[in-house]
């Protein structure tokens, strides 16, 4: 029997155990968090998926064994390293998946990596379209070709602070490089509300480059919310990737005159994802999501980056970047 745990039991975390009560092996599975609210939340979403699993919702952490196979954390990031303070001393947790933003701060990423590494917790970081078939080939392709990539993501008022990572650690995936130089000096100077209490957004454009070369931007324009499209050139190849409701993929290629090819493809939630997440961690010790110091690599410089631009904007000195 596996033991498996979820810490944040709401909008994202009850699709989290949605994709563990897919999973075919026994599992015992400990869903943790204090708000009633979201435990409900929770227990609902639980019983859309038939499953002979046994659940245990608590606000207690007192409930948890010693000794855990798989650890979701799924709580705001302001939260996000106390909870792994608090986890990592007192349980053995053989594998841990952490959302994103990792930390709102830049202090906890080498504190909490030390700590990873004196348990010899292996973690991993939820970034999923890394997970994608069709983002994979485009990497192999890429990689094939050894050529560098010009990356560039634009949506409508899509939520660029609280997302921006998924499309840059996107964009060192397929570059197979990690992140140079980051900046966010064509972001609006003006602080949205975001739609998760206490944190904020922003709009227009963050540009960087990736340590090959290879540079990227992503974008998000005021106005109403609308769907992404990535586009992925080099010399001899070119992709434009619609993602939302469109989802579907133009292919340009150089030897065959840059005429296009248009494919289709089915993004997948994150009640699946999760099951092919945890299957994969069972069977062959390892996951398709970057591991916690590939993330870092990419949350490091943008958590600086945002912070020196929300100083900026709001004047407020301090170390908190408030996004999640």
């Amino acid at each position: 029997m596996k033991i498996n745990v979820i810490i944040g039991a709401g909008q994202l975390g009850s699709r989290h155990l949605q994709g563990l009560l897919r999973l075919t092996m026994k599992q015992k599975i400990f869903v943790l968090d204090p708000s009633e609210v979201s435990l409900e939340v929770s227990k609902t979403r639980a019983n859309e998926i038939p499953s002979e699993h046994e659940i245990i919702f608590s606000k207690d952490w007192e409930v948890l064994p010693q000794k855990l196979d798989l650890v979701i954390i799924a709580t705001g990031a302001n939260v996000r390293a106390m909870l792994v303070e608090k986890l990592l001393p007192k349980y053995k947790v053989k594998y841990l998946v952490l959302e994103k933003v990792l930390f709102q701060d830049l202090k906890s990423y080498d504190r909490i990596g030390n700590l990873l590494k004196q348990t010899n917790t292996a973690t991993w970081v939820n970034h999923p379209r890394r997970m994608a078939e069709h983002y994979n080939a485009i990497k192999a392709i890429v990689a094939k070709s050894g050529e560098k990539i010009v990356f560039n993501a634009v949506g409508s008022n899509w939520g660029l602070a609280c997302n921006a990572l998924h499309l840059i650690d996107l964009c060192a995936f397929i570059g197979n490089s990690s992140v140079d130089q980051l900046d966010l000096d064509w972001i609006e100077n003006i602080v949205h509300e975001s739609k998760r209490a206490n944190n904020i957004e922003f709009t227009g454009t963050l540009k960087g480059t990736l340590e090959n070369q290879s540079n990227f931007s992503i974008s998000a324009l005021d106005g109403e919310i609308g769907d992404i499209s990535i586009s992925i050139f080099t010399n001899s190849h070119r992709w434009i990737i619609q993602e939302g409701h469109a989802q579907k993929i133009i292919y340009l290629a150089k030897e065959s005159n840059f005429n296009e090819v248009i494919t289709s493809f089915t993004a997948e939630f994150q009640s699946t994802l999760t099951t092919r997440i945890a299957t994969d961690l069972f069977k062959t010790g390892n996951s398709n999501l970057p591991t916690y110091r590939q993330a870092c690599e990419s949350h490091i410089p943008f958590i600086k980056a945002a912070l020196k631009k929300y100083t900026e904007i709001t004047e407020i000195e301090t170390t908190i970047c408030p996004i999640t």
